[in-house]
């Protein structure tokens, strides 16, 4: 089976306390959440108050212990093992481009599961390389060509899908078609070649209609595209985890990141609501 799974947390950064995962199938439905807990009220408020007094009997909800960035695989993997007991096989898991998940299920359960990246993800990853090159000092490039750029990389990566080798030679060619440069170009993708080599042709997208002509401004877009350009079979296979982010959003809703529910089973509550509301509506709400 094929699902997408991505994991939230409560507070940005990686020392939240709390953090939950949604499991979700093609479909847009959600198969399983995961809620991990580095804390527990009562506990602490036992610790606190009654020094050396054996903390009370309650329903514990502190089930992690690592840092609030393993709790991404823990919950993955925990997720997983319930849906195999369950007799839901997980065979392909679309999400972002952490593969520790993958690599404990292989570790942990003899389990080889195929991992397809996200495709928004994979596109967001190399913009931001673009603005953080646009922050340094020495280097010009503005806002339009990266926009123009990122609008040229969602075009070649829906126009290659399966494709290994017309997602490279794209990819290849992306950086010298702005400078001007259409050797490397094919005409289906390239006004200049498709107009016969004509000297008309203008770029639409870029500053005064006119190709790019800063030669130190190519090498360092030369060098940023190289890992891609190498990894450039990855990409010809995405995936999808928008409807994760979707049921994240949702939980933001239930559970506002400046308000803290991670001390108690609340938390888990409003996880499984937006659960239920994604699944079923919110009819769910009359038949709990």
């Amino acid at each position: 089976m094929t699902v997408c799974s991505d994991h939230g947390w409560q507070k940005r950064g990686f020392d939240s306390l709390t953090g939950h995962t949604f499991m979700m199938s093609k479909e847009n439905k959600v198969l399983k959440t995961v809620v991990k807990h580095r804390t527990c009220g009562t506990c602490k408020w036992w610790r606190r108050n009654r020094p050396g007094v054996p903390v009370r009997e309650h329903r514990c909800v502190w089930n992690h212990k690592g840092s609030a960035r393993a709790m991404e695989s823990e919950a993955g993997l925990q997720a997983i093992k319930d849906m195999i007991q369950q007799g839901t096989p997980v065979g392909i898991i679309e999400g972002d481009g952490d593969n520790t998940l993958v690599a404990r299920l292989e570790r942990s359960m003899g389990l080889t599961v195929k991992k397809k990246l996200d495709k928004n993800h994979c596109i967001k990853n190399i913009v931001k390389q673009l603005y953080d090159l646009r922050n340094k000092k020495e280097v010009s490039i503005s806002n339009q060509v990266i926009q123009h750029l990122h609008k040229c990389i969602k075009y070649i990566f829906s126009k290659n899908k399966g494709d290994v080798d017309g997602m490279r030679e794209n990819l290849q060619a992306l950086i010298p078609h702005q400078f001007g440069d259409h050797s490397l170009c094919h005409a289906r993708f390239c006004g200049y070649k498709r107009m016969g080599n004509s000297e008309k042709y203008s770029h639409r997208s870029l500053p005064y209609k006119a190709p790019l002509s800063d030669s130190f401004l190519r090498d360092k877009l030369n060098v940023l595209f190289e890992p891609i350009i190498a990894k450039s079979a990855l990409y010809t296979d995405l995936g999808s985890s928008q409807a994760c982010e979707y049921a994240n959003r949702a939980a933001m809703l239930k559970a506002p990141k400046h308000l803290h529910y991670g001390e108690s089973e609340s938390l888990d509550f409003r996880i499984q609501a937006t659960a239920a509301s994604i699944n079923v509506g919110r009819k769910y709400l009359s038949e709990v």
